[in-house]
């Protein structure tokens, strides 16, 4: 299974000010042509804790890493220095960078000019490559770590969301190939989430690959209500069809037993 780390950087995130709306969504995206994000990482704006962090999940090995903010020309934005002391490389004006930011300035009908605080923006580590940002000014990266690709992406969510759309997810999803996602969702009465933690637990050990979690949402009429989602993916449809139906029926007569019932039952395949 591909894996996938998100590496998101800023102060704001930690502190309660920001909502972190940007791995939130692309969790999503990735949940939707059937893998998942494997670890999301969030550090303050500060070189050493930038490295450290990014050298954590490199030692890890994933696919790829997306990293998020830190790549605009304020000084707290050092997110591609911070890659670049734990890449062992330095800085260095990109040509393709300054175009793309050229560009950008021309669309908006804006005088291009190098400052300071632009030129921060176009310095990218030796060996990456900029990407189109057609959101902003601030071109996105492109490293490979070994076996590991990481893509630097800024924090502004409709930036991040045009970079990661033109040139992240596209490779991602190469990366996977086709998978089907099979998936039933119920709505459980009269039954608490302590009861259907055996039945998870059963289910787990017959079918380990599928994703199976309860999520209790009260008392509703003096009744426990619960939502229960079953998930299973596999490069074949018929077989992510035929396990999510087993684990369904396994569901159904339990919880049946255990004198619950199923108000409403969703069932959805998806090829991606």
């Amino acid at each position: 299974m591909v894996s996938v780390a998100c590496f998101c950087v800023g102060k704001e995130l930690l502190i309660g000010k920001t909502v972190n709306t940007n791995a939130y969504w692309i969790g999503g995206r990735l949940f939707r042509i059937g893998i998942m994000l494997d670890r999301i990482l969030v550090v303050t704006d500060s070189l050493r804790d930038i490295s450290s962090g990014f050298n954590q999940l490199l030692a890890e090995n994933p696919d790829f890493i997306i990293v998020i903010g830190g790549l605009g020309p304020t000084p707290d934005d050092m997110t591609l220095k911070g890659l670049a002391r734990a890449l062992n490389t330095r800085l260095k004006l990109d040509k393709t960078a300054v175009s793309l930011m050229e560009k950008r300035y021309a669309a908006l009908g804006r005088t291009f000019e190098m400052t300071p605080a632009r030129r921060k923006m176009a310095e990218l580590p030796q060996g990456s490559t900029a990407l189109p940002n057609d959101a902003g000014t601030a071109p996105g990266v492109r490293i490979e770590k070994s076996a590991t690709v990481v893509f630097c992406l800024p924090g502004v969510p409709r930036e991040m969301r045009s970079i990661y759309s033109r040139s992240v997810h596209p490779e991602i999803r190469k990366k996977v190939g086709k998978l089907y996602t099979a998936k039933v969702v119920m709505d459980l009465m009269g039954i608490y989430e302590s009861s259907l933690a055996p039945m998870i637990s059963q289910a787990l050990k017959e079918h380990p690959s599928a994703y199976l979690k309860s999520h209790p949402k009260g008392i509703k009429d003096g009744r426990s209500s619960v939502e229960l989602d079953i998930v299973v993916v596999s490069t074949k449809k018929e077989e992510a069809e035929a396990e999510c139906g087993s684990i369904t029926s396994f569901f159904t007569a339990g919880i049946t037993a255990a004198g619950g019932s199923i108000i409403r039952q969703v069932a959805s395949t998806a090829g991606r």
